[in-house]
């Protein structure tokens, strides 16, 4: 099994990212996610904490890249990441699945706003403001157009018609619900 640890320095903090080949053909996708991870991993964590107004809160996760559809794990588990995924899917699976990790801190949920939709409240700001306009607009129409058991396109309808404000104020009310009130003063919209 091949794997490649990277830690970059966020808020004081190491942030570490283990990414494991489930085979040894996986080798390259490995070290495709390594990349992703030292170019932009400080810049991720950043824009998640800072869009979230919650510090992320692992210091270390495990991704196992295999041919199966990704998923973010469980606290005991690893992420799962696909590794056939061109370099921008790659990109944006990775920073998907840590945003649902990094959410997990939200145990409560707004009354009929599931975990993608609470997630896609921030995520193409993060995206955003990680590698720019284009790009999210890119993985939002890419994500839209995925066709399975969950209906990400009507997720993703659902929080892009929220205007910055709108989107502000339920993710204070969501904050709040979980005893983070007041814990950011600048929400989405100052950073948009």
């Amino acid at each position: 099994v091949l794997a490649g640890t990277l830690i970059g320095a966020v808020t004081g903090r190491a942030q570490e990212v283990t990414f494991i080949a489930s085979t040894a053909a996986h080798g390259y996708a490995v070290r495709a996610y390594e990349a992703i991870w030292e170019e932009y991993g400080e810049t991720i964590v950043a824009a998640l904490e800072a869009r979230s107004c919650l510090r992320f809160p692992e210091t270390h996760v495990a991704a196992i890249i295999a041919d199966a559809t990704s998923n973010s794990g469980g606290p005991e588990h690893p992420m799962r990441l696909r590794a056939g995924y061109a370099p921008e899917l790659k990109q944006s699976t990775l920073v998907h699945e840590l945003g649902h990790r990094h959410l997990w801190q939200l145990a409560e949920r707004l009354d009929e706003v599931d975990g993608h939709m609470t997630l896609y409240l921030i995520l193409d700001l993060v995206w955003k403001d990680v590698w720019g306009e284009e790009f999210a607009e890119n993985r939002v129409r890419g994500v839209s157009d995925w066709r399975a058991n969950y209906d990400y396109a009507s997720a993703w309808s659902c929080a892009r018609t929220l205007d910055a404000q709108e989107r502000a104020r339920l993710w204070r009310e969501l904050l709040a619900l979980n005893g983070f009130a007041g814990s950011c003063d600048s929400l989405i919209e100052s950073r948009d």
